[in-house]
């Protein structure tokens, strides 16, 4: 897979978190972010519904198999809250994205909450 992201991302650490979080999300590799995620994390799929949980977000990370491009192309943070977009590529379409994180407080990295919202362009 293909990553991209700002150079200027190891400035702060909830910009590090979010950038590390979204790029393990898509390589499936949860073992890797699980230590960020406080134990009532929830990740809200707006528009479908669904919440889910950190139990199961290991399953939901695996489905991002035929992934072929990641890019990430904004990361901002500030107090306890973090946003980012870009898009994500397969051998048929184009998505791009755009999560916004809530923090358990401005002083921890740890993520509670992640909106997730994907749109279809190409």
């Amino acid at each position: 897979m293909k990553i991209s992201y700002p150079d200027d991302c190891d400035n702060a650490p909830k910009r590090r978190a979010v950038k590390n979080f979204i790029i393990s999300l898509y390589q499936n590799k949860f073992k890797e972010f699980d230590s960020l995620l406080d134990d009532k994390f929830e990740l809200e799929k707006v528009g479908e519904d669904k919440i889910i949980g950190k139990l199961t977000l290991d399953k939901y990370s695996s489905t991002f198999s035929e992934i072929t491009e990641l890019s990430i192309k904004e990361i901002l943070s500030h107090g306890k809250f973090g946003a980012c977009q870009g898009y994500i590529r397969d051998k048929t379409q184009r998505i791009d994205f755009a999560y916004f994180f809530e923090f358990k407080s401005a002083g921890k990295n740890v993520i509670l909450k992640v909106s997730e919202y994907k749109i279809k362009t190409k």
